[in-house]
Parts: structure tokens; C-alpha cells; sequence
């Protein structure tokens, strides 16, 4: 399974990001889509969206995103959240967290669990905008940090 992973969109839709979303089983949005019309542009894509809401997905639009999606996918159980901050305090059967707001590509290994943010793939804190592509196998993952 193939999961295209994106955050801090901040409404801006960049057409090259479906280059690297095609072929992706599923699009995770971890918060701050910030417009409706992102958010019609990303389901357009024609991949299964799953997003949260950020603190910036304010209006009637944003209204039905949960502020944290619990999933199983793959096998695996995802918890999917825009600041992790805002995460549940038990997360014993997580396997996979999925957070933004820090603009930032972080990756990190926890208790057995893995935390990924993918960075900002609208707007950069640093050097680019970024994605991230992680996928599961059978036994393993790979996570693919993907410049923008």
C-alpha cells in the first residue's frame, strides 16, 4: 500500500503535486488546507482523501473534517492529527502518526510507533516544500521525503 502524505497546503495547490499523488492507494492531508477550493482540487485528483482540520480550516467547509482520524490502513493503525500536540493520550494500538503544523519534514521512531510530519508542501519553513510517500509492506515500511 502506497500513501501520499501532505500538510500545510495553506490554500495553495500546486498542479505538480499529482505527479507524486497518482498511483497512491491514498491522499492523507494532516491539516491547514485553509480553502475550500484546495480541498476540491485535492479530491479532484481522483485519490481517496483522507484530512484533519488545522487550526488554519476555518468555515462551514472545514466543519465535517475531524480534528483527529483514527484508521486502520494497510493493516495498520494510523492516527492522523495537525498539531501532535492536539494527539489523544492513549495511543497504545497506534502504529503510525501523522501530523503537520510545524512546516517542517520530521520522522521519528517511538515506542514502536512512527511519527511522521511531512512538511509544508504550500508553505516552507526552511529550505523547500515538501511531501512525504511511505509504504507499507508486509513486515516494513519506507518512507520517501519528496522535495517540492
Amino acid at each position: 500500500m502506497k500513501l501520499a502524505i501532505i500538510s500545510d497546503t495553506h490554500g495553495i495547490f500546486r498542479p505538480d503535486w499529482t505527479t507524486h499523488i497518482t498511483g497512491c492507494d491514498y491522499l492523507i492531508h494532516a491539516g491547514d488546507i485553509n480553502s475550500r477550493a484546495c480541498y476540491e482540487k485535492l479530491k479532484a485528483i481522483g485519490v481517496p482523501l483522507l484530512a484533519v482540520r488545522g487550526n488554519c480550516d476555518l468555515g462551514s467547509w472545514a466543519q465535517f473534517l475531524p480534528e483527529v482520524l483514527q484508521i486502520r490502513l494497510g493493516g495498520k493503525m494510523f492516527y492522523i492529527v495537525h498539531n501532535k500536540f492536539d494527539l489523544p493520550f492513549d495511543l497504545t494500538d497506534a502504529d503510525f502518526v501523522i501530523f503537520g503544523h510545524t512546516h517542517q519534514f520530521e520522522t521519528s521512531e517511538r515506542y514502536g510507533k512512527i511519527f511522521l510530519n511531512p512538511g509544508s508542501a504550500g508553505q516552507p519553513r526552511g529550505e523547500h516544500a515538501g511531501m512525504a510517500i511511505l509504504t507499507l509492506h508486509e513486515d516494513t515500511h519506507e518512507i520517501r521525503h519528496i522535495s517540492l
